[in-house]
């Protein structure tokens, strides 16, 4: 849910330990893994249960849903806990209170620039645990990419988060070495989304700090060779043969990779462009294809993809579209 605070940053990390859950739940079943899987594992929960104290894991399980299957232990002493009456509050192995688990996160459903949803007090405890996570599953031997896509669609609560994540180190200990973190941020978003704004104050804000090093790839669309190539080696002929369909390709789909892959399925679907038996290669009708349109909005392009599946499938995708993001196995066969 892209309306849920934190959820770019969260549905991110939570990806990353959800294919640790499957490796540790492989070794628990006395499944084989390579060796070095294996130690992996180990030192990354190590190194988590060392950097975390235990309510800061219950704190940070509401974001990452995986933290339940991987620390059972710490989840059951907790209950016991608070059956007991004791306190769930512990410090953290630099003496710094930590955050419980017992944290509300609400919705971000607007696109203006207003204050942070969280209390300031809630906020720095929720950016502090994950900077101290980031750290822990991050070394010289096991440097971390995280990679985050279509940031522009990112809620203000996460590129907060990430804000913080690359420039708030000073209190972990680490300003004479920041190298010790051996982490790298990869985002992509697009320049004319409207929520742009947004995403260039964050990495404005980073640039500024003089903490980290930013570099800017500009991906434009591809030029009349870069096309004609791509089609060329999708159709498997050569590019002198497939020059005149590209030029049109490219001037449909202004050189988006993407919207060349869609507009020559389209084409395909349509019969504009097929397979002849009779000369063993792929042919076209370059009159019929300039006729065609192709929609520059791809929520729209999606759109009618999904409008061409059979209905049984639309009625399918409807029901599981309620449970959000991700679906349990056992969910969908029921």
């Amino acid at each position: 849910n892209q309306n849920q605070s934190l959820s770019t940053i969260s549905s991110t990390f939570d990806d990353f330990f959800q294919n640790i859950v499957t490796t540790k739940a492989k070794l628990e079943e006395g499944i084989h893994v390579d060796v070095v899987d294996e130690q992996y594992v180990n030192q990354l929960l190590e190194s988590i249960e060392n950097h975390l104290p235990a309510s800061g894991i219950v704190a940070l399980s509401k974001l990452i849903p995986s933290f339940r299957s991987l620390f059972p232990e710490i989840f059951r002493r907790v209950v016991i806990d608070d059956d007991d009456g004791s306190g769930n509050e512990d410090d953290d192995e630099e003496g710094n209170q930590c955050v419980t688990g017992c944290i509300t996160y609400p919705n971000s459903d607007t696109d203006d620039d207003s204050d942070c949803l969280f209390p300031d007090n809630i906020k720095n405890q929720i950016h502090y645990l994950f900077q101290k996570l980031t750290h822990a599953i991050s070394n010289p031997q096991a440097p971390m990419m995280i990679f985050l896509d279509d940031l522009h669609w990112a809620d203000k609560e996460s590129l907060d988060l990430l804000t913080s994540l690359i420039t708030d180190v000073g209190h972990l200990g680490m300003d004479a070495d920041l190298d010790r973190r051996c982490v790298c941020f990869v985002a992509t978003y697009r320049y004319n989304e409207g929520t742009n704004r947004r995403v260039e104050k964050c990495v404005h804000a980073i640039e500024n700090s003089n903490v980290s090093q930013v570099t800017y790839l500009n991906l434009d669309g591809m030029g009349e060779q870069g096309t004609n190539a791509m089609i060329s080696d999708a159709l498997k002929l050569p590019t002198r043969l497939t020059r005149p369909l590209s030029d049109v390709v490219r001037k449909k789909t202004l050189g988006n990779p993407f919207y060349v892959k869609i507009f020559m399925a389209m084409l395909s679907e349509e019969n504009c462009l097929k397979y002849s038996l009779k000369e063993r290669r792929w042919i076209w009708n370059i009159d019929d294809i300039h006729q065609r349109s192709m929609i520059q909005d791809l929520a729209l392009v999606l759109a009618q993809k999904l409008l061409r599946l059979p209905d049984e499938v639309q009625d399918a995708l409807t029901f599981v579209s309620c449970f959000g993001r991700s679906v349990h196995r056992d969910r969908r066969r029921t």
